[in-house]
């Protein structure tokens, strides 16, 4: 104890300690209370300049529609072209001529934003329920949170006699497969004689 109190007097009169002292309670929450400013300014400003990332509170409502289908059953590929403001001048008059049923319906997508959407008709024969011509599949990326849109399609009509009806479908690419979010079905309409 002597050679302690003998190393205080060296050390003008204090006694020796490492150095560190033990923050009080009210300091501690002090700079916790910084650290948790800090952190909610950033996060804010964060928010601020990309409110994009900011979570709406609410789960993602996802939903996908197909509704009314209108057809005219015999038209040409010109009148199809001339429905969607596109040029006859690449097609030849025979592909211009080439009879189709005409298809229109509305397609609403909400919270699939930025996922790709397959967009494709398929053509059965009426009797047997048999596939016969299908589309090549038109990709849909929706870039906001809600879409909606008035679709055309021209389905070829069979050379041949019979009935006949379309499907749209709207599907969903997921993990190895392709979910159905919706279809629509054409009432019957006659091939070419």
């Amino acid at each position: 104890m002597a050679a302690r109190r003998d190393r205080a007097e060296a050390h003008g009169g204090r006694r020796e300690t490492s150095g560190w002292k033990r923050p009080s309670a009210g300091a501690l929450l002090a700079l916790a209370g910084t650290i948790i400013g800090l952190v909610s300014g950033i996060v804010g400003l964060v928010f601020l300049f990309k409110p994009d990332l900011k979570p709406s509170g609410e789960t993602a409502k996802q939903a996908a529609t197909l509704s009314r289908l209108r057809m005219q059953p015999n038209a040409s590929f010109r009148q199809y072209l001339a429905r969607v403001d596109l040029p006859a001048t690449p097609y030849t008059k025979a592909q211009l001529a080439r009879r189709g049923a005409l298809l229109q319906f509305r397609v609403a997508i909400t919270g699939f934003e930025s996922q790709r959407l397959t967009l494709k008709w398929e053509l059965f024969e009426a009797a047997s329920g048999d596939q016969i011509n299908e589309s090549k599949a038109t990709t849909i990326t929706p870039t906001t949170e809600t879409n909606e849109a008035i679709w055309p399609f021209w389905v070829p009509l069979p050379k041949r006699t019979g009935k006949f009806y379309a499907v749209v479908e709207l599907k969903q690419q997921k993990e190895g497969y392709l979910l159905s979010l919706d279809t629509l079905q054409t009432k019957p309409f006659r091939g070419l004689p």
